[in-house]
């Protein structure tokens, strides 16, 4: 599953994976538990990772930009995922900047964004929910937020955030809001999490937070934003196919104390993981958003569940000390379970539940 040679002659996709193999790979593990520096992130900045969204191949380089972005991705889930999930939320921002009509929002904030100068945040996921935790009331000169936050990552390292609510007639506002003291944005008791414990995520009140209208990113009926969430989330994450990536390489270096059988596991999944991330890719790249997503969910599931045995498989091989904090395997594990909840869809829950059953 190693970078295809296009790609890893993409001066971007070399920056990263030296950042990746000689900064984060090494810390992995205490990034995990003690959690991720803003140095880390710093790092990532100064290689240009930061800038996915604005790069640009040479034309003769045989590739795309979104090769490029998903590779980034693939990379650094592999060997930092902590690290990954706090870099990764810092585009939604970056990518609703690059739509707003709010052109001066855009011009304000976004360069400093693809430099990693500022570094964002995002909460909204729960937009999809019956009765979404954070409200927005119109006021003079702009809009008050209300509410609770429940999941907000990189927070204390994050400069600015991108914050989804609902208003009283069901439209879907977004702002742009700081993240420091004073903003109204306060952090809550939450419970710890057993996986990806690294991230800084945490539970969030918006306490009377006033946005004005230059702060305003977009506002639209919150059913047409839910269609395009389900929309993008009915394909497979890079990220995910980053796990399988590292529980493979675990397998592989494994395999001479944990015995042959190993081996040949590792090879196979690495086969059925290039076999569906082909089949992925080619449904992202080759079709509108729209088409075939009953097959980019079954494809999205399918890469899940092999995140989940590939992990499985390294605790096996691991043995007793996988159930130690600090050990990859156990790491593994908790993460493949992170993918299956991370982006996910009543139409994701019901595709797990159908593979699921084709094992009785």
């Amino acid at each position: 599953m190693a970078t295809p040679p296009e790609l890893a002659a993409e001066p971007l996709v070399r920056a990263v994976t030296e950042v990746a193999v000689g900064v984060l790979r090494p810390l992995a593990e205490r990034t995990a538990q003690e959690g991720v520096t803003r140095s880390h992130l710093d790092a990532l900045a100064r290689c240009g990772a930061h800038g996915l969204v604005s790069y640009r191949p040479a034309p003769d380089s045989g590739t795309t930009r979104s090769r490029v972005t998903r590779e980034v991705h693939e990379i650094l889930s592999a060997v930092d995922p902590s690290t990954w999930f706090v870099f990764t939320q810092h585009y939604a921002l970056v990518k609703a900047l690059e739509r707003t009509a709010n052109t001066a929002l855009r011009e304000r904030w976004l360069p400093s964004l693809l430099t990693g100068g500022t570094l964002a945040t995002a909460g909204f996921a729960y937009l999809r929910h019956p009765r979404p935790p954070v409200t927005a009331e119109e006021t003079d000169g702009g809009w008050r937020l209300r509410g609770r936050v429940p999941w907000m990552t990189g927070w204390g390292i994050a400069d600015v955030a991108i914050i989804g609510a609902v208003t009283p007639d069901d439209r879907a506002l977004f702002v742009r809001t700081g993240c420091a003291p004073g903003s109204g944005l306060v952090p809550v008791g939450s419970q710890a999490l057993w996986t990806m414990e690294g991230t800084h995520t945490a539970s969030v009140e918006l306490r009377d937070v006033v946005v004005p209208h230059e702060d305003v990113i977009s506002l639209a009926p919150r059913s047409d934003w839910a269609r395009d969430y389900d929309l993008e989330n009915a394909n497979c994450h890079p990220a995910v196919l980053g796990h399988v990536r590292a529980a493979v390489d675990l397998l592989l270096a494994s395999a001479p104390r944990a015995g042959a059988p190993y081996e040949t596991l590792a090879h196979r999944l690495a086969g059925e993981a290039v076999r569906l991330r082909a089949e992925s890719y080619a449904l992202r790249d080759d079709l509108a958003p729209e088409e075939e997503v009953a097959a980019r969910i079954e494809n999205r599931a399918a890469i899940l569940d092999l995140g989940v045995r590939a992990a499985t498989a390294c605790v096996a091989a691991t043995g007793g000390r996988a159930v130690q904090f600090g050990n990859t395997a156990g790491r593994l594990a908790r993460e493949a379970q992170f993918h299956l909840i991370q982006a996910q869809t009543p139409q994701l829950r019901e595709a797990t539940a159908r593979r699921a059953l084709q094992g009785f």
